[in-house]
């Protein structure tokens, strides 16, 4: 039977993460047998943890690339009941989407957490990939840093750089469209 695919997206700081770690947690309360992978670009609180921004954590693997992975870890269905992605818009489109089907023919379950659009209000490719091909999407809020209403953006409080810059709060800070402008 063929497995599910469940994408959690949304700005910085809503709670993508977090939302991961129920499924997670869950997922080990059922007994079920999981690998949890992020990228390795995202060292902000640890290689080895996937982390919120209030330090809630659960162990994972730091992947530089699906070679890598694929040295490290066997997916035959016997293996792996759920591969849990976080950070999802660092993973290499192409080859995380060819994966991920991958996984789902032989019957494993893929959860993934990721940013749907960058500063820019431009979308990440690997996670629209992974929103089109979802069973479910759940795309959670943050709050406007500016006036508390649902926020849908990531607003970057530097100008310029590089499309993907990782950091927290010293770097982003989630807003509303009305005191959005992409940076």
């Amino acid at each position: 039977m063929r497995g599910n695919l469940e994408t959690i997206v949304g700005a910085m700081f809503a709670g993508k993460t977090s939302e991961l770690l129920k499924r997670i947690l869950w997922a080990e309360h059922q007994g079920k047998k999981i690998l949890v992978l992020k990228h390795r670009i995202d060292n902000r609180y640890s290689e080895k943890l996937i982390s919120t921004h209030n330090n809630l954590s659960h162990e994972c693997y730091a992947m530089d690339d699906w070679k890598d992975v694929h040295s490290h870890y066997d997916f035959s269905n016997k293996k792996y009941d759920v591969i849990f992605l976080d950070e999802i818009q660092f993973m290499d489109a192409d080859e995380t989407i060819l994966n991920v089907e991958k996984f789902l023919q032989i019957g494993i379950d893929v959860v993934c957490a990721g940013l749907d659009q960058d500063s820019r209000g431009k979308p990440w490719e690997t996670s629209s990939y992974l929103l089109a091909l979802a069973d479910k999407i759940t795309k959670i809020y943050g709050f406007c840093n500016v006036c508390g209403i649902e926020a849908t953006k990531t607003y970057r409080k530097i100008e310029g750089g590089d499309r993907t810059q990782v950091g927290a709060s010293n770097i982003y800070e989630p807003r509303c469209l009305k005191h959005w402008e992409p940076r």
